[in-house]
């Protein structure tokens, strides 16, 4: 992982399927949980590394709703994107929804679970991502995108928000 972000993400692999990102933000809860759920603030810090926009991103955040987030390199025009159905919403505290890729098919006919918890520190929140692929061959493929470093470039512009939408 890159060296500049170790400090403030923690990456962790148990099990042979896992991938589990840790973050603490110094915002309450309700602050977090709105920036990760809003559409508009999302295409703001969801980004990962420079140069990417996020054109797409269409959330119906309910049980049985779905997703479909879409990103652009803005040199290349080179797109990816992600879609999925959330199974679980406990506003404020938990979010489980499917993910799968639009436009490669790394997964065959599978797709990851993932569970996003926001934990409350104190006055700060912790955003806890576990993400369980459909086999270690496909989290290992995932991993080698460079997709932790991604998610800490992300969460750095997460952290800017925060302070601009307090």
């Amino acid at each position: 992982m890159n060296q500049h972000f170790a400090k403030e993400v923690e990456v962790a692999t148990p099990g042979d399927r896992d991938v589990v990102v840790k973050r603490k933000f110094n915002a309450p809860v309700a602050l977090v949980w709105r920036c990760y759920t809003e559409p508009a603030l999302i295409k703001k810090w969801l980004l990962g590394p420079p140069g990417w926009s996020m054109p797409v991103c269409e959330m119906d955040l309910r049980v049985g709703g779905t997703y479909t987030w879409r990103w652009r390199n803005d040199e290349s025009g080179n797109e990816f994107g992600f879609t999925g159905t959330f199974k679980e919403v406990d506003e404020g505290r938990r979010i489980v929804h499917s993910e799968r890729p639009v436009d490669i098919d790394t997964m065959g006919d599978g797709e990851s679970h993932n569970v996003v918890e926001f934990v409350p520190v104190g006055d700060m929140t912790e955003l806890v991502m576990t993400m369980t692929y459909p086999s270690a061959e496909v989290r290992e493929m995932v991993l080698a995108t460079g997709m932790t470093d991604g998610m800490g470039q992300s969460f750095k512009l997460l952290e800017t928000l925060l302070l601009e939408v307090r």
